[in-house]
């Protein structure tokens, strides 16, 4: 016999395995809400669920942050090394018969495998826990960096980097991805930038210890042994310390591999149409971020710079990624999740515009990379927050599985399009490249806009419900709600923090 004790004082009691007694859920979001209610308005910000059980934003959860920060600098600290890797495997003959294609190939396979498997991850995490899930992920990682410093052939290389660690950082990314978003609501972006902070770092840290191993041994084999080593240590540390967290509802119910897989894979989700906007602002940013990221070492390179200037250039672009993205999660919360967005893809073009297609000179492009550091990554960062704002924690699963799964498939094409785009023998051969990776972020703009109208339409309704408006004010907004062209125009431009 499970009970829950109402917010009123009175107990409520239900049998879970009792049919004739069973509470559904609607009934228990009812008793939830009675209480949370009286502390957080829904003011139309998030979704509904979140104001039935709100997370603590914050306490333990800030431990979990730091904690998955850690991991970041452990997976997507070394991935964002693969244009070092593909610099050199682009400027020897390691593996015979590779073509450009290939590795290009191979370093979206990484990135996209980590998006698109995030479903199998939370499968495994709601059948086998968080620690046996990471458990899996680090041993795989360790085994797929070794396997790749010996294998002979490009093949072989698919499988070990393209296929394996793609795997081993899906369902580590895919864990750390749904665990933080149920520990904050109001500070969620600015929680999921924190724990961004490793991405940057660990690009940094990395960019010059896999620089100086290749350079020192005249190859990649004990660039990638050290990752293993290094990452297997650093990701096993801070697994012990992350805890999930459990909602109220969810605390009630013992859900079978059945009902999770339809959780995971919940089809209400594709009628909620501020999901594809925002999916779709996140793969056209996450493909032009991903030709940036793995192109900017091979770019310099083209320009006439050394490989050392040329790690010198991803590496501050790292580094300014780790006070970068924080500052996008505290802006996020600042002005509005939606507004920081477009703000920050607003900077973007006018970085990749004028100042990357006229870049000449090594002086120049580290400039251009402390200030990308600020503003490149939205789409990484305040995907996860945006989408929880629209989905609900409930949901959250299925929706984020949704979004990476469009930002997977982008993201496997996105370098073997960066490379296709490349003029060998020009003397500025990624002037195609750049201009696509400025009509992908402009792109991305452009979904960002109705993502935003339908947030602030559902915060109006919400204000609607105030019975403290007087006759002028609700006048105004039911103005404002009108479903004419003007009216959607009007909601586009209306300022407010959302």
């Amino acid at each position: 016999m499970d009970s829950i004790r109402s917010w009123s004082g009175t107990d409520v009691h239900m049998d879970l395995r009792s049919e004739n007694e069973a509470t559904s859920e609607k009934e228990i979001g009812k008793a939830l809400v009675r209480e949370n209610t009286r502390n957080l308005d829904n003011d139309g910000q998030y979704a509904g669920d979140d104001y039935l059980d709100p997370p603590p934003d914050g306490g333990y959860g800030w431990v979990c942050c730091v904690c998955v920060a850690v991991m970041n600098f452990a997976t997507w600290g070394p991935n964002t090394c693969y244009g070092i890797f593909l610099s050199f495997f682009l400027s020897s003959n390691y593996f015979p018969g590779a073509t450009p294609t290939d590795y290009a190939l191979i370093g979206g396979l990484v990135i996209g495998l980590t998006l698109i498997l995030l479903p199998l991850s939370a499968f495994s995490l709601s059948c086998l826990g968080y620690r046996a899930t990471l458990s899996i992920a680090i041993v795989l990682e360790s085994v797929a960096f070794i396997a790749s410093s010996f294998v002979k052939t490009i093949g072989g290389l698919y499988v070990t980097y393209g296929v394996l660690l793609g795997l081993s950082f899906g369902l580590s990314f895919g864990a750390n991805t749904i665990i933080i978003p149920s520990w904050f609501l109001r500070r969620r972006a600015l929680a999921n930038a924190v724990s961004h902070i490793g991405v940057g770092s660990g690009g940094c840290a990395f960019s010059f210890a896999v620089n100086a191993l290749i350079a020192k041994t005249g190859n990649h084999q004990w660039a990638m042994r050290m990752l293993a080593i290094v990452t297997f240590v650093l990701n096993a540390i801070a697994m012990l310390f992350v805890k999930e967290r459990q909602s109220e509802i969810s605390r009630l119910e013992k859900p079978s591999m059945k009902v999770i897989a339809k959780e995971i894979y919940d089809p209400s989700i594709l009628k909620i149409m501020p999901l594809h906007f925002c999916t779709l602002w996140a793969s056209f940013t996450t493909m032009g971020y991903v030709i940036l990221l793995f192109s900017l070492s091979n770019y310099a390179i083209s320009l006439g710079m050394s490989p050392h200037q040329a790690t010198i250039a991803l590496a501050i672009f790292n580094a300014s990624q780790t006070f970068g993205r924080p500052f996008m999660g505290w802006i996020s919360e600042k002005i509005g999740r939606s507004n920081a967005s477009i703000i920050l893809m607003l900077y973007d073009l006018v970085l990749l515009l004028p100042f990357w297609l006229n870049i000449r000179h090594f002086r120049e492009i580290i400039p251009f990379a402390v200030l990308l550091g600020f503003g490149a990554g939205i789409g990484a960062v305040n995907s996860v927050p945006l989408i929880a704002d629209v989905v609900g924690i409930k949901k959250f699963r299925a929706g984020i599985g949704y979004n990476n799964f469009w930002n997977g498939a982008f993201s496997i094409v996105a370098e073997i399009i960066g490379l296709r785009l490349r003029q060998n023998g020009s003397p500025r051969p990624y002037l195609h490249c750049q201009i696509y990776v400025v009509m992908m972020y402009f792109a991305g703009i452009l979904f960002l806009i109705p993502y935003r109208e339908s947030k602030v339409r559902r915060m109006m309704k919400a204000k609607l419900l105030n019975k403290k408006l007087d006759g002028s004010q609700r006048e105004a907004f039911e103005r404002r709600l009108s479903p004419t062209i003007g009216g959607y125009i009007k909601r586009c431009l209306y300022s407010i923090q959302c």
